[in-house]
């Protein structure tokens, strides 16, 4: 779902300014971006991150997944955003940063295009260790000339839905980028879920693994944990456990705990104090927009690098609990009450997270609106 919080603010921005805009992307993702009543060329293998049965060279990968993303673009994701091409005749093409064929595609085209950051953005020397393999073979078979360090690739625009205090410290900076604040910032929040009782006194504490891990064997440990760590708290707690899982399936539900299939985090996180998650990048801008203090508990992808990043920025706890390069990550067997017990009165009873929530926040709100990056994708359609 990150990758749809990323690109959808742009694709709604684009529309309204008048521009036609279409999404290519796979079968079944694509219809999220129908539900919101966007146009959609359905593109490449019909994969999900969710679905591990859904594409094995990715889910079943050993080492990093980024060079299973140069496999999937070349695995017709290419070819057919060359077939639409012949029909919509894009004047732009921006693409995930972690969907390549975007890239070849616009190479082969001929076209100026933009990649758009979905998390933290992988810095380009990153990036080539750990896929250069695998995009070099990319490059290679649809006849484009060499780009052994990703220069070409970086060269051109780059999108960030953040502020430069965010970015990992082993980054550079790009030749041309565009940095500007997610739509979350200036939405208003929606409303107040009807089910959550009233302010009592206690701090509030939302606890999600997000959607894509929210129902492996792993994140139902991780559940069943923290329920325990919240038992005689002084708080009260929301714990998103995805749609699969029922009550029952958890030995003994405090009364000071409620557990929920799935909750908007815009709605919940305003009425927060604290938010325990897995370093999603998506989740995490809507703790920092609300001012949050977090507790971070990387299951996998990006997420140990982010939470390792954002802790040691001083925005929450770290509980990873392993070490598995490049970042310590989190080890659901391992995983103590008494740990995360302590990691949330941390957060609540020190004031130090909450002003570094509050100074990252105020660097986000310096940053334009989404709209903005409207007006640079027109120029870069300009200048090309």
């Amino acid at each position: 779902m990150a990758h749809l919080h990323a690109m959808l603010p742009i694709v709604r921005a684009a529309t309204d300014a008048g521009h036609e805009v279409a999404v290519a992307t796979a079968e079944t993702f694509g219809q999220k971006f129908v539900d919101a009543g966007i146009p959609f060329l359905p593109s490449g293998v019909d994969w999900s991150q969710s679905d591990r049965d859904s594409l094995p060279s990715y889910h079943h990968r050993r080492g990093p997944r980024i060079g299973a993303f140069a496999e999937v673009a070349a695995t017709d994701m290419v070819d057919d955003l060359l077939v639409h091409a012949k029909g919509f005749r894009p004047d732009l093409i921006v693409w995930d940063a972690m969907e390549f064929g975007g890239w070849v595609a616009a190479e082969l085209l001929g076209v100026p295009h933009a990649a758009a950051a979905s998390a933290m953005g992988t810095p380009r020397t990153v990036l080539n260790a750990m896929a250069g393999h695998e995009l070099a073979d990319l490059a290679s078979k649809y006849g484009l000339d060499p780009d052994p360090e990703l220069r070409r690739m970086f060269g051109n625009l780059y999108l960030h839905r953040k502020p430069r205090i965010l970015d990992l410290p082993y980054g550079e900076p790009l030749a041309s980028e565009f940095r500007f604040r997610p739509a979350m910032f200036d939405e208003p929040a929606p409303a107040r879920p009807t089910w959550l009782e009233p302010d009592d006194g206690r701090p509030l504490v939302h606890v999600s693994l997000g959607t894509t891990f929210v129902d492996s064997p792993a994140a139902h440990t991780v559940h069943s944990t923290v329920i325990e760590a919240f038992a005689g708290e002084p708080v009260r707690a929301i714990v998103s456990i995805g749609s699969k899982a029922k009550a029952g399936d958890y030995p003994a539900i405090p009364p000071n705990v409620r557990l929920v299939s799935y909750v908007d985090h815009r709605a919940l996180l305003p009425h927060c104090q604290a938010f325990l998650g897995h370093g999603s990048f998506s989740s995490t801008l809507v703790a920092i927009a609300c001012g949050l203090p977090m507790c971070y508990l990387p299951m996998g992808e990006d997420q140990p690098v982010v939470s390792m990043h954002l802790a040691n920025l001083g925005l929450g706890v770290n509980l990873a609990n392993v070490h598995r390069p490049p970042a310590p990550s989190l080890d659901p067997d391992a995983l103590l009450a008494t740990d995360v017990r302590t990691a949330v009165r941390t957060v609540l009873d020190g004031s130090d997270y909450t002003a570094a929530v509050g100074y990252v926040r105020d660097e986000f709100r310096k940053l334009p609106p989404v709209s903005a990056v409207v007006r640079r994708l027109e120029q870069l359609a300009e200048e090309s």
